[in-house]
């Protein structure tokens, strides 16, 4: 005795690749790089362009905060680290499974993907990130 109305949910989800490139990074120098991407979205691969250490972020302040960890140690619960990949001269693409949700957690949201990048490399260059997201939220 009514009537059901079947809505079309206009999910706004895309899978899409983003970049940021360092400037140049001597050997085991870190390179800050932000990425516009979304406010929220799903991590999927990440690709650099040469051998690195790889973090990204919720927000500026945490990567600032997480700046002097060393390479294999953990970070502390709530540190505002969503993910970090490790790639080799051999393996510079690294697929993240599970997917890895995350997001940007500025007082006011934006697309801005704060990201860290530590040059394991044996010479002097910029490096290049290429994440693989999809996106949750604009």
């Amino acid at each position: 005795v009514g009537k059901i109305n079947i809505v079309d949910f206009p999910v706004a989800n895309e899978r899409g690749n983003v970049s940021g490139t360092t400037g140049s990074l001597a050997q085991n120098a870190i390179g800050n790089i932000t990425i516009t991407g979304h406010k929220s979205y799903l991590l999927m691969n990440v690709q650099l362009s040469a051998a690195g250490w790889f973090r990204l972020y919720t927000d500026s302040a945490s990567r600032t905060a997480d700046a002097s960890r060393s390479v294999g140690e953990d970070p502390a619960a709530g540190s505002g680290v969503i993910a970090e990949v490790i790639t080799t001269g051999l393996s510079t693409s690294i697929k993240i499974s599970p997917f890895v949700p995350g997001g940007n957690m500025d007082s006011t949201p934006s697309t801005t993907m704060y990201c860290a990048v530590k040059n394991l490399s044996s010479t002097t260059q910029a490096i290049t990130a290429n994440l693989t997201i999809l996106k949750l939220e604009d």
